[in-house]
Formats: structure tokens, sequence, C-alpha cells
């Protein structure tokens, strides 16, 4: 299939079955996370991924009630970062200046640029971190699609249980979006056959 063809087929999955997504494939939609374009490349983000059925039965229970979260194969939690170190950057641009061969100029400029983001007081660094977040969402659901993976986006959740149950340290980092993997139950979903809904173009696009 051809890619509008495929985000055709591709719908939030409310119901899946117990079919497991390979490592293979799931490797793949890691790795178009991993490809994400961010600001700088910094990829101000992580990503936890569990099929831990103990643990997902707890997200459920606690921090989200979506059965597709104990139904599905595999759970993403994307994770955005609060604030930037110096040493994170510093490792950052070291790599840069390895892989590109970059002169310490050019280096400098870039730490420049960087630095008049990540020390602005005006900027709001999380809100500005989970938007990365959210390009890699979208990465990774294009991706799974293109496998005839069901991928369902989830924002209602309680992130402030669901930080607590990773025990993560808030003064860094914060889960901000979900998604789930799977494969439909088209027995069991009601959207499974739905029709899309969708704007026309003429009322979505404006062009100036």
């Amino acid at each position: 299939m051809n890619l509008i063809e495929t985000l055709n087929w591709r719908y939030a999955t409310k119901r899946m079955t117990d079919r497991k997504v390979s490592q293979d494939d799931l490797n793949t939609i890691l790795e178009a996370v991993r490809l994400t374009p961010t600001a700088y490349g910094l990829q101000p983000f992580k990503v936890i991924v569990t099929e831990n059925k103990e643990l997902l039965h707890k997200i459920h229970e606690q921090v989200c009630p979506q059965i597709v979260i104990e139904q599905c194969s595999h759970l993403l939690i994307f994770k955005a970062f609060k604030k930037f170190s110096d040493e994170y950057v510093e490792g950052y641009l070291q790599e840069m200046k390895n892989s590109r061969n970059s002169t310490e100029e050019y280096i400098d400029i870039y730490r420049g640029k960087i630095k008049k983001v990540t020390q602005n007081p005006v900027i709001d660094m999380f809100q500005w971190t989970t938007k990365q977040a959210y390009i890699a969402l979208g990465f990774a659901m294009v991706a799974a699609a293109d496998l005839r993976i069901d991928a369902t986006p989830i924002e209602g959740f309680n992130p402030k249980a669901l930080n607590e149950l990773l025990n993560l340290d808030v003064s860094k980092e914060e889960t901000v979006v979900l998604l789930t993997l799977g494969y439909r139950d088209e027995a069991e979903d009601h959207l499974a056959n739905a029709a899309k809904i969708r704007k026309p173009m003429n009322e979505l696009v404006e062009i100036i």
C-alpha cells in the first residue's frame, strides 16, 4: 500500500487481540522514533517500552482505565525532559564533532544556539520538550501502520500516578503520552470498520 492507503488503514484501536508484535517489528518502530527529527537534534525525551502484564495491569488500574492498556502487546511510554544538564548538551556536541568532523568554531556557534533556548527563562522548557516527544509519537504511529500494527495514542491518563508508579524523578522528567501497540480485534472493536471522519481538504488547509 502507498502512504495515504496506510494512513486510511490505521485508526485508534480500542480493542486488541493477544497476538504479539515481533521483536523485529518493534525494533523498526523504535528505530523510527530514534530517527525522529527534533530541535537541534537534542532528542529531549526517552521512551519506556513494556510488555510486562503485571505492570500493564497496574497502569490500567491506577493510571488509565482504558482496557486496551491491558490488551496491548507492548506499551510505549514517552517521557519528556524538564531541563538539560550541561553534561547532556556537551555529550551531544561531542558526538556531533566526532560524527561530522565539525570544527571547534562550529561547535561553539551551535552551543550558543542551543543555550539561547535551554537557558531562556521565557521558554517553558517542559512544554518545548513535550512537543518534541509528540513528533516522535507521530513517527511511531506511521511506522506501526506501515507494518500493519495497530497503535493507539493516549493522553487521557494520570501522569502524576504514572510518574510515581515508574519512580521517576519529576524534577528531571515526566510522562507525557502513551502509545499501545498490537493487533485490532475486529469482532470486539466497534470502530474497526467504521468510516474515517476528517475535514475536507478545503476546510483544513488555507493557502495564502
